[in-house]
């Protein structure tokens, strides 16, 4: 019986010691330890036009962000009017949205990226090779799966789903039923009722913004340089940045040689100065201003070696032959510590092996996440840090709404006053900094006034979904997967007449936000535009040349081609049609001679015809010719004197027409009038024995009959014989016997 008492007592002095041991262990070990939890996925807002906004619970507001904030479950973004924005996620989902578009984040996960569109289009890019894609709508919800893209068209009347790349399916709400769309095929168009077929063209300028960006993104791809080398395969495509502003170094720590990256950066220059702190869900949350400030500061840690900042990239695993620091591959708010004293309140960077202290879970062996009961069993002594003498000390005033810490930093500070006189906090709280969490402007990622904001009514959607994702636990990508391959395959009803979507827009200043919607007028129109308006812009150019076609005036002597008189003329258009016009215009001055007013009937009576002879009307080439005639009249027009250089011009038929067509423009010279009662001599040779009066004068011209060798160039004697038969050149006829 003794025995038995005292294996009784034995026992029960065992089981004691445990739980005393139990007990001592949960005290020891640190609160709420984020090792072994799952971490959280964060993605990156990398580029914007316009604006774009966030939506703040705690305030019921919306604020302005900025290019490398970040974004995650429970975050709404809503694009302005004009804007436009590029989303990315480390676990391959890329997204962009246009304008007038709200999107919300249900969950990020490493396997699977639920949104949901309530309104507006976004383009959907599944890089990855594992990441399932979901996104929902009022009307149903798209799956892509990897190496998928689609664009998905949100409205208030019905959605549209076009694949850009690869296969997705769309499950109608409505009919709880699964379709395919797949790259080349028709869309699918559907409303709360049904569902049919819709053109499958992508938003032009929609569609122009989107390669812009692909195009960017090729071009940094072919000029990576050593970066890719250290950084893991989710943030490779930043390797530019690092390269772009800084180099690698192999540098001596912790006993061994290893790869840090530096940056370019002035004399004194600290991580975390160059950018600003915001509120985001409790954590202050880094926003950088340099264009490498993302990546090293929410990833890996940096170091202070050799009187100079370096940055030790993360590491997914040990990798053999290249010598780096054992970071492990998790996104931070910013690995820093908190100090403060009476009106200052500072912040030390965080060796590679030090806590980190935070409301959310972030992942990684030495984040401890902080709640109200454990807050205050932590107990942190600032001499601990590596780092402390490097703090950054600033005025609680200069906490927020400052974007370079380093204009407004208590300088000169001492080591030892840091450690004597400053207290270290694991968060930032109202012990922290007073009014803590008061401070509207803790929200805020830019200082530039927010003009419009979205109403009221669009909070609706934003609150059912806040409601599911608080009740709904995480679902992997697999379960997904198989719970849409159950879903039975819908028939598309393709003689259903659905509307296009049309989206209201709900962007109003930001004094209407909460004015009743029936007192404001909010205006509708379609998401997608044709593209034809881009048709249309096309025929408005070959309507430049139409401007040109005004020459044809010029062209009326064309008709005088028929007796062929008029047809030298042609050329002398098709060189300089501009310039022939302007004789026309003088013209009026040639009355003085009584053959030019039968020209004049010529040309205006041919003028009727060369617009009905549409054969004729190609000579519109020649409409562009029109600017050559402005060399002939210069140097031919006075210079007629030379004339005996244009025989051999008369071989061609047109350029013997120079003279003539300038003629009207030298009635003082006597010869030109005698040119042109030729021309009309073949219809009154009686009028044509006036002209060689006055032609009398011309006596050393005896080339009058070039208007005959313009009928036969290669006879020009013989035409003067003839000339003398028509006894229309008597004066001639005269002088030649004389020499």
């Amino acid at each position: 019986m003794r025995r038995k008492v005292l294996q009784v007592k034995k026992t029960g002095w065992l089981i004691g010691g445990m739980l005393i041991l139990l007990l001592l262990t949960a005290v020891l070990v640190p609160p709420s330890s984020a090792s072994d939890e799952p971490a959280m996925v964060v993605g990156r807002i990398f580029h914007i036009e316009g604006d774009l906004l966030r939506y703040v619970p705690e305030e019921n507001d919306w604020v302005a962000v900025v290019r490398d904030a970040p974004f995650g479950t429970e975050d709404t973004l809503f694009s302005g009017n004009r804007g436009m924005a590029e989303l990315i996620a480390p676990n391959g989902t890329w997204v962009r949205i246009g304008n007038g578009t709200q999107i919300q984040f249900v969950a990020l996960d490493t396997d699977l990226s639920e949104m949901d569109v309530a309104a507006g289009m976004a383009r959907f890019y599944n890089k990855s090779s594992d990441t399932v894609i979901q996104v929902t709508s009022p009307f149903g919800y798209v799956l892509a799966y990897p190496g998928a893209a689609f664009d998905f068209y949100v409205g208030e009347n019905s959605v549209e789903v076009d694949a850009v790349k690869g296969t997705v399916r769309f499950v109608h709400s409505a009919t709880d039923a699964r379709y395919d769309v797949s790259t080349g095929s028709p869309s699918i168009l559907a409303d709360e009722q049904q569902v049919s077929s819709g053109e499958g063209t992508v938003d032009p300028e929609w569609n122009r913004w989107n390669a812009d960006r692909e195009n960017f993104w090729a071009a940094k791809a072919r000029v990576r340089g050593r970066s890719v080398e250290y950084l893991p395969p989710s943030l490779r495509d930043d390797a530019y940045a690092l390269d772009e502003n800084g180099r690698w170094e192999s540098v001596p720590y912790e006993g061994a040689s290893r790869w840090f990256w530096r940056p370019r950066v002035a004399v004194g220059w600290s991580p975390f100065t160059v950018g600003r702190w915001t509120d985001w869900y409790g954590d202050q949350t880094w926003i950088p201003a340099e264009p490498f400030g993302y990546v090293t500061h929410h990833y890996g840690n940096w170091v202070y070696v050799r009187n100079n900042w370096y940055w030790a990239p993360p590491v997914v695993n040990v990798r053999v032959g290249l010598p780096l620091l054992d970071v492990g591959f998790h996104w931070y708010p910013g690995r820093v510590s908190w100090i403060h004293t009476g009106a200052y309140v500072g912040w030390v960077p965080l060796a590679p092996r030090e806590t980190y202290y935070s409301r959310r879970n972030w992942g990684g062996p030495h984040a401890v996440v902080v709640n109200s009961v454990n807050i205050t069993q932590i107990n942190i002594n600032v001499r601990n840090y590596a780092y402390a003498n490097r703090a950054i000390v600033v005025n609680q005033n200069n906490f927020y709404g400052v974007n370079n810490y380093a204009k407004v930093r208590v300088s000169n500070i001492k080591p030892a006053t840091i450690v004597n006189n400053y207290r270290a906090a694991p968060i930032i709280n109202n012990t922290v900094i007073n009014n803590y969490t008061t401070i509207k402007q803790r929200h805020n990622y830019t200082n530039a006034a927010v003009k419009e904001k979205p109403h009221n009514t669009v909070i609706n959607r934003i609150q059912h979904n806040a409601t599911i994702i608080k009740e709904g636990g995480k679902e992997k990508a697999s379960v997904v997967q198989e719970r849409v391959k159950g879903i039975k395959e819908g028939q598309v009803n393709r003689e259903a007449r659905i509307e296009a979507p049309k989206v209201t827009n709900y962007i109003v200043p930001a004094s209407e936000v909460n004015r009743p919607k029936s007192e404001i007028r909010l205006q509708q129109k379609e998401i997608k535009t044709s593209g034809r308006p881009d048709r249309q812009e096309k025929p408005r150019q070959p309507a430049v040349p139409e401007r040109v076609a005004p020459a044809k005036p010029a062209q009326p002597p064309q008709p005088a081609v028929r007796p062929e008189r008029a047809a030298p003329e042609k050329p002398a258009q098709q060189e300089k049609p501009r310039q022939p016009a302007v004789p026309e215009k003088v013209a009026p001055a040639q009355p003085v001679q009584p053959p030019q007013p039968a020209v004049r009937s010529e040309r205006a009576a041919p003028a009727k015809p060369a617009q009905q002879e549409k054969p004729r009307q190609p000579a519109e080439p020649e409409k562009v010719a029109p600017a050559q005639p402005a060399q002939p009249p210069q140097p031919a027009v006075r210079p007629e004197r030379a004339a005996p250089e244009k025989p051999p011009q008369q071989e061609k038929p047109r350029q013997p027409a120079v003279p003539e067509r300038v003629a009207p423009v030298k009635p003082p010279q006597p010869p030109q009038p005698a040119v042109r009662p030729e021309r009309a001599a073949p219809e009154k040779s009686k009028e044509t024995i006036k002209p060689p009066e006055k032609g009398a004068v011309e006596k050393p011209r005896e080339q009058r009959p070039a208007p005959k060798q313009i009928e036969k160039p290669k006879e020009p004697k013989a035409a003067g014989k003839n000339a003398e038969k028509r006894g229309e050149r008597k004066d001639p006829d005269k002088e030649k016997p004389n020499p």
